[in-house]
């Protein structure tokens, strides 16, 4: 369980907050939505976006992971023009600061555009590159979309994470399939679109 919830956290399912007029959004924030992945290691993972609040004096966009009906990790998130930056992740064993805040989406997708990040996830050392590789045709359980592909490769201490990952307009992020490996062996985690709930009216 503490590699996958590293993975996921790596990864960071990510949201932007469509402006009005903009292009559709290719992970939309708004309070209430939630998206329910089915996982290769027998899991539901339940994303929910639940809006903004406060982290210490910041005030920020909240998307909350829940395994098993409990809160495993709260993210907070900050965005900048076409750039959404992390700062926090918030678990029940503590806060991990990024530090610069991490660029974890720069929207809207342009094949082949990439960008990098090196810093600090708490005490540790990191370093991650992204890039928006391919659109293609995903099926999921929650349906057929037409999603651009992201590929992230990251390092934070000793471990090694590499995650493809695909989002579709007005919906978000529809599958991740990321490996996390160490000295210890190595993991593969694949999350699959299982349903999309928008905001209720």
């Amino acid at each position: 369980m503490g590699r996958l919830l590293l993975a996921f956290a790596l990864v960071a399912l990510v949201l932007a907050a469509p402006a009005r007029g903009a292009a559709p959004d290719y992970f939309p924030l708004t309070a209430g939505t939630e998206w329910v992945y089915r996982t290769s290691v027998g899991q539901d993972l339940v994303v929910r976006a639940s809006g903004a609040t406060q982290v210490g004096g910041m005030s920020c966009l909240i998307l909350e992971s829940l395994v098993n009906g409990a809160v495993t990790q709260r993210e907070c998130y900050r965005r900048e023009g076409g750039t959404l930056y992390v700062h926090v992740r918030i678990y029940p064993g503590g806060d991990v600061m990024l530090t610069p805040p991490q660029p974890m989406l720069v929207l809207p997708p342009t094949m082949g555009r990439g960008w990098s990040w090196n810093g600090t996830a708490g005490l540790t050392p990191a370093r991650v590159t992204i890039q928006w590789a391919k659109m293609e045709q995903v099926i999921t359980a929650a349906g057929t979309f037409a999603a651009a592909q992201l590929y992230l490769e990251g390092v934070v201490g000793e471990e090694r994470v590499r995650s493809w990952r695909w989002f579709a307009p007005g919906v978000g992020m529809v599958r991740e399939d990321s490996i996390a490996s160490s000295d210890g062996g190595s993991v593969r985690i694949v999350a699959d679109l299982r349903e999309f709930r928008p905001p209720r009216r």
